[in-house]
């Protein structure tokens, strides 16, 4: 989902809950005389400019309000974002609440349903055991320090099924549930969005991109199972890639090729950025195929 798409249903929800209240209220007006009489002497006190007489109408219309189960705060509903009031803009900029609202409803559904506890070791052999443990714990370390890590380049290395997706969905989640935006894609989806952006001539066009820039966390998943699209694949990934190192934001990328397959497919360029020492940290994951064990 783009952030302007986000930004209306923030919008367009709070707008919701307003008049949905707002129903409500005129219903119990109707049904309630003594809470049709309290409301319009508020009113009356209003307009007359009477503090006392103010105060003295909110207090009772608050009484009448509590056998239905209401206060005086369910009939105006605060926006859930204070920051923007739920416009889905603060300066002239989109909120944070839309980039979080952006990632968790984008490309694919999110991330798959998969936390740190639901890793069972058991289901590894010996010193693959020992690898699994390490690059949980470190993953959750990562999570813990978040955002201010050292590495902004997180790569998950092995072959089919070691576990990588799901070391990366348990990484995305748990740093949606401490509030931060994160895109978790696969790399089919990454570059289909990317191949969108590029054919696009709709002025919104940008806000594809600066969703995957913007993003805290981006996941791409099974990088090098998607297709190599002329003047898009390596181009972007590239772009984003860098735009992210720049802006010191985190990417994770799952594949199950290795640096010196990776530096071929999308070139040393892409390569040394991905692998760039100052910022990357990979973690190579082995073991046997784990959708073919039995649980």
């Amino acid at each position: 989902m783009d952030y302007a798409t986000a930004a209306n249903l923030i919008k367009s929800e709070y707008a919701a809950r307003q008049a949905a209240a707002k129903t409500r209220y005129l219903a119990l007006l109707n049904a309630d005389d003594a809470l049709y009489a309290a409301e319009k002497e508020l009113r009356a006190a209003i307009l007359g400019g009477d503090e006392s007489g103010i105060s003295a109408a909110k207090k009772k219309r608050a009484e009448l309000l509590a056998p239905h189960g209401l206060t005086p705060a369910d009939l105006d509903p605060a926006p859930l974002c204070p920051v923007c009031g739920d416009s889905g803009r603060v300066g002239g900029r989109y909120c944070e609440c839309v980039r979080r609202r952006a990632s968790r409803e984008s490309r694919e559904g999110g991330a798959p349903a998969f936390c740190f506890s639901d890793c069972n070791l058991s289901l590894f052999d010996g010193g693959d055991r020992d690898i699994m443990s390490a690059a949980y714990g470190a993953m959750k370390i990562f999570c813990d320090k978040f955002p201010a890590t050292k590495n902004t380049n997180l790569l998950l290395l092995g072959s089919v099924g070691t576990g990588k997706t799901c070391l990366a969905a348990a990484i995305t989640n748990e740093l949606e549930s401490r509030g931060y935006s994160a895109i978790f894609m696969t790399a089919f989806a990454f570059n289909d969005a990317c191949r969108k952006y590029h054919t696009s001539f709709e002025p919104s066009r940008s806000e594809t991109l600066d969703s995957l820039i913007g993003a805290d966390l981006l996941v791409i998943d099974d990088l090098g199972t998607e297709s190599i699209l002329r003047n898009v694949t390596l181009e972007y990934l590239y772009t984003v890639v860098s735009e992210r190192m720049n802006a010191k934001r985190h990417t994770l990328i799952t594949t199950n090729l290795s640096p010196d397959e990776l530096a071929s497919r999308y070139g040393e360029r892409t390569a040394s950025r991905l692998f760039d020492a100052r910022v990357c940290l990979s973690v190579a994951l082995t073991g046997k195929d784990l959708r073919k064990i039995k649980r």
